[in-house]
């Protein structure tokens, strides 16, 4: 049961446009919830359904479909590049605005690119960001938030969110609890957002609590937040099991930002203690997104850890049943 909590906790990503014979062997072994998409997964040319066909069939039988995910928000973090559509980052979508009309047709924008994700397999969009923008150097985030208030933040995303589901994509909200007022890159080092709880009560947390409802999945920001507790949210018991599972109460699957990133210690020692800290603080799915000997350091961290303690082994086996629960609802596989 560990063994298989293990891996359902994990979500990897393969190096090139074809599984390697380590990679399937990998996933067959440890049978990770999913994988995410790259685009070295799917440069011109290259044939993306085939190998997420491929990524399907190491499945153990009578398993649920894999999280098959990209992040495809578009403007410049979108995976998949032309012909895919691609209309533009999120804080030009609709000219910006939040009438009805806009945000009609920013649902409209949404239903087509999940359309499109549908037709080749994927099956999870780690979009929309939620982030509200009010540091203007936070390159980081820039016009990939859609608005700079709480509430045009909350109405664009939400429209946005809506459309991946109508199209039967799954969206993501990220980065909780708002990263839109950080001034460095978590995915080059450490970033601390000094605001105090009310300021991020009134501004940052408002599209969160919103949509939250309508979410199966919420991402989780690698920055600091010290007016809501120590260390970065990934790894806070306080931020993650505290605000938003009780507080907010929110059922969902909580996902980790790329553990890759500069903003987590990447000794693998220090590594390893940073996936069973985020787990044992409520990340329900770990997103490792390269180099397979990493996605080896995670499951045997994770395997140990809960060999070692009954706590840990319980709140393991709770993140994989709600991983599970979530593939259930995963867009069924193409024929």
């Amino acid at each position: 049961m560990v063994h298989s909590a293990a891996g359902t906790v994990l979500v990897c990503a393969v190096e090139g446009t074809k599984l390697t014979a380590d990679e399937d062997s990998f996933f067959r072994s440890v049978a990770p919830s999913g994988v995410t998409i790259f685009g070295r997964n799917c440069p011109p040319g290259s044939d993306l359904a085939s190998l997420i066909c491929s990524l399907q069939a190491t499945r153990p039988a009578g398993a649920p479909p894999l999280v098959v995910a990209i992040d495809q928000e578009g403007g410049r973090v979108a995976r998949l590049k032309a012909p895919f559509p691609n209309p533009g980052p999120a804080a030009n979508l609709a000219d910006g605005l939040d009438t009805p009309i806009a945000l009609a047709q920013i649902r409209g924008i949404a239903r087509e690119i999940g359309t499109a994700l549908a037709q080749l397999g994927i099956n999870v969009n780690f979009a929309p960001v939620c982030d509200v923008l009010t540091e203007p150097t936070n390159t980081a985030i820039g016009d990939r938030a859609f608005g700079v208030t709480p509430g045009s933040v909350t109405m664009r995303a939400g429209s946005f969110l809506e459309g991946l589901h109508e199209a039967g994509v799954l969206g993501c909200l990220k980065h909780f609890p708002g990263q839109g007022a950080a001034t460095v890159d978590t995915h080059i080092g450490g970033a601390t957002v000094s605001l105090s709880r009310p300021e991020l009560e009134q501004t940052h947390l408002p599209p969160f609590r919103s949509l939250l409802p309508f979410a199966p999945m919420v991402m989780i920001s690698h920055c600091i937040y010290p007016a809501l507790g120590p260390g970065e949210a990934s790894s806070s018991r306080v931020i993650i099991d505290g605000l938003l599972k009780a507080e907010l109460g929110y059922n969902g699957v909580v996902v980790s930002d790329d553990m890759n990133m500069g903003a987590v210690p990447q000794d693998p020692a220090a590594w390893q203690a940073a996936i069973v800290h985020a787990v044992a603080a409520g990340v329900d799915m770990v997103l490792v997104c390269r180099h397979l000997e990493r996605y080896e350091l995670a499951f045997n961290a994770l395997t140990q850890e809960a060999s070692r303690s009954p706590a840990f082994r319980e709140r393991l086996e709770d993140a994989a049943g709600r991983v599970n629960a979530m593939r259930k609802h995963l867009r069924p596989l193409p024929a």
